[in-house]
């Protein structure tokens, strides 16, 4: 039986050109599925939960930001973002990253325009 190690490794060693119309169908078929009668092959929204049911990271935290790790450290010591400290390391909520990251995007919209 396949497994996904093993179509992955197959994929690894395929074209660039044929890996690209894997990655299309996976995300035209696999999200919207190809067929009614077949179940989705990637159900989004439960990928998205999973990940964001795991906490980040100071460093995987500003990344996701686009801030550096001195920036992120200023901002959880003034409050603008909610950390959790765990010995000396912190750890943050991806949800909580995400809406920061929605508002903060949205505002340097508006003040481009």
């Amino acid at each position: 039986m396949p497994t996904a190690e093993k179509i992955i490794k197959e994929i690894y060693h395929l074209p660039m050109e044929e890996k690209e119309k894997v990655v299309r169908y996976i995300i035209e078929f696999g999200v919207k599925g190809a067929h009614h009668d077949l179940p989705e092959i990637l159900n989004i929204k439960e990928w998205q939960d999973e990940i964001a049911s795991k906490p980040f990271n100071l460093k995987q935290a500003s990344e996701y930001l686009g801030v550096s790790s001195v920036t992120l450290r200023r901002w959880i010591k003034t409050g603008r973002v909610l950390a959790h400290k765990i010995g000396r390391a912190y750890t943050f909520d991806v949800r909580h990253l995400k809406e920061l990251k929605k508002a903060h995007v949205t505002k340097r919209h508006a003040k481009e325009l």
